[in-house]
């Protein structure tokens, strides 16, 4: 993860890009308490480098602990974790039913919950270029939609 994130920062420094310092042990347990559930390991590892980043390129935030609870972005069982051009579309991660976790979006649910997946898809195209967030989410959308309804 530490080295997706260097390849993020390098790539979209020159359009204005921030790193925000880790956030505290306390800080992600009160996120936990918040939402109701502990977070996937992969968040608290990427929480424990950095809380979050801010790129000016297609204006995407990966939010930081501290803007998920001054927000209100979350609810019992679900939160906030990336948004783009001022909340036009955001991607939060969700505690579903059956105890698992799934990431949505505002259009739909996408068949995946890895933060490193997702962010080796910004680390190859940001949101729109080849391999970015927006293939990597029709690529699971379409995965998702292709399995038998119950």
């Amino acid at each position: 993860m530490e080295e997706i994130l260097k390849q993020i920062e390098i790539k979209n420094s020159p359009y204005g890009f921030k790193i925000l310092n880790p956030a505290s042990d306390d800080k992600i347990l009160e996120l936990e308490n918040k939402i109701g559930f502990k977070l996937p390991e992969e968040f608290i590892h990427f929480y424990s480098l950095c809380n979050g980043f801010e790129c000016h390129k297609d204006i995407f935030n990966f939010l930081s602990v501290d803007t998920i609870l001054a927000n209100d972005d979350y609810g019992h069982h679900w939160f906030l974790f990336a948004e783009y051009m001022i909340y036009s579309d955001s991607w939060g991660l969700r505690k579903n039913t059956n105890g698992n976790f799934e990431f949505f979006n505002s259009a739909q649910t996408i068949s995946s919950h890895s933060i490193l997946e997702f962010l080796k898809s910004f680390s190859q195209g940001n949101l729109f270029e080849k391999g970015g967030i927006c293939e990597w989410e029709e690529k699971h959308i379409k995965k998702n939609n292709s399995q038998p309804q119950p």
